[in-house]
């Protein structure tokens, strides 16, 4: 009897030296960690939100939350109309004109612009067709000021945040739907309604970790017909295809009136007059700062997004014979004018 009582004490012994070096060890562990932690933690929030190009890439493919979609779905008609007086009367604040693509004098000359005989038409209502890819920088610029033109025209029940190719200005967009897909395919369709209008969008998934690029084909356009998921975007793809002005990403068909690249370009390239004025960056931002922006309505950047979708909404108004409040601006009609569209 006392021999196995001495053997039952000695196996708690042992259990307890187990416990207690155990938990000497978790307890280093966690000092570490949080020395880690605390020594590293500039540089890891440097990693995550204000690094070089290719550091920021975060929460890709997350919803836009109701306030973010509000600022794009409920953007006030007030803000459109200032925007395009502002261009008119070449008073954009911080721009030069004379080095500004949005000169008033010349509209042609901020799009290679074609008007087409016809619109493409479904369900008695004319197209918005657009034709871009993930990696494309100009795309990503361009996404901000389509969806504020496309919101004039009906509502957007879902966007996603995305970006465009790492190294190339790491461009803060929206994603029509989830498209960061790192294997080369399409993704087709969005989250959009409207009475006026049918969006038809693709959208080409290209690597953002490896650079812009198209599909390594002779004629890219194929690409997205052989990939359409229904005829209704195989037809739209072709209808694109037989237009013979494809000549990169983005090209977007509004109403009749077919854009050979981005109505607006603000990645903050500067002013060669001035050492203080620069176009406005858009580069390495944040979604948040770019929505606020485009909120608040108080940046050159703001307001130059504004006027890319002004361009987008007079040829949508031109389509749809101005049906659409946003129609009725006075300055959309003289975007109307200017651009050669009534």
């Amino acid at each position: 009897m006392p021999a196995r009582t001495q053997i039952r004490v000695k196996k708690r012994a042992t259990s307890g030296r187990t416990r207690n070096i155990t938990l000497t060890n978790v307890l280093l562990a966690i000092i570490i960690i949080v020395l880690v932690g605390y020594i590293f933690y500039p540089a890891i929030k440097q990693y995550l939100y204000g690094g070089p190009f290719g550091n920021r890439l975060v929460n890709i493919d997350k919803p836009l939350s109701a306030s973010q979609l509000g600022v794009i779905n409920n953007a006030p008609n007030s803000y459109f109309e200032t925007a395009a007086e502002m261009l008119l009367n070449n008073s954009i604040p911080g721009e030069q004109v004379s080095n500004n693509i949005y000169s008033a004098a010349d509209f042609e000359a901020m799009l290679s612009r074609g008007t087409l005989e016809n619109a493409y038409v479904i369900g008695g209502k004319p197209s918005v067709i657009y034709i871009g890819a993930i990696s494309c920088i100009y795309c990503g610029e361009s996404r901000w000021a389509m969806a504020l033109a496309l919101s004039r025209f009906g509502n957007f029940s879902e966007l996603y945040l995305g970006y465009s190719s790492i190294g190339d200005g790491d461009v803060p967009t929206l994603y029509w739907n989830k498209d960061n897909i790192v294997s080369d395919n399409v993704t087709y369709g969005n989250k959009y309604t409207s009475p006026y209008i049918n969006f038809i969008s693709a959208e080409y998934d290209s690597n953002i970790s490896q650079g812009f690029q198209l599909p390594n084909i002779n004629d890219p356009i194929q690409y997205y017909i052989n990939n359409a998921p229904n005829a209704t975007y195989r037809d739209a793809m072709s209808y694109m295809n037989n237009t013979g002005a494809f000549q990169g990403t983005p090209f977007t068909l509004w109403g009749d009136s077919l854009d050979v690249g981005a109505a607006a370009v603000v990645f903050g390239v500067p002013n060669a007059q001035s050492s203080s004025s620069q176009k406005p960056q858009i580069t390495y931002m944040t979604h948040a700062q770019i929505l606020n922006q485009l909120s608040k309505f108080n940046s050159t950047l703001a307001i130059e997004e504004y006027v890319g979708a002004d361009i987008y909404s007079a040829q949508i108004c031109a389509a749809i014979n101005n049906t659409a409040s946003v129609c009725k601006l006075p300055a959309i009609l003289a975007f109307e004018s200017k651009m050669g569209l009534q």
